[in-house]
């Protein structure tokens, strides 16, 4: 999966728990907090993705995301990229 393609997938994740909000300008530098979720809606766009890629993240990896860059990391490789 290549970035652009993970942006998207996040990026739907993001749609599907958050409807009606707009996240054209998603960037690998946009910082979780600043994507107007609750902690449920995160846990669930989380959900969302590890259900579309066949995978589960590990919480100690999905402790350290805090950019959408780290979420992408785990996309690739199951882990945060350092």
């Amino acid at each position: 999966m290549n970035e652009a393609q993970i942006i998207d997938l996040i990026r739907k994740a993001l749609t599907e728990v958050a409807p009606g909000r707009d996240f054209s300008d998603l960037a690998e530098e946009t910082k979780i907090e600043t994507l107007g979720l609750d902690s449920i809606a995160t846990m669930e766009m989380v959900g969302f993705i590890e259900e579309e890629i066949d995978t589960t993240f590990a919480d100690e990896e999905l402790a350290k995301v805090s950019k959408v860059r780290d979420l992408a990391g785990l996309i690739r490789g199951g882990r945060v990229d350092a």
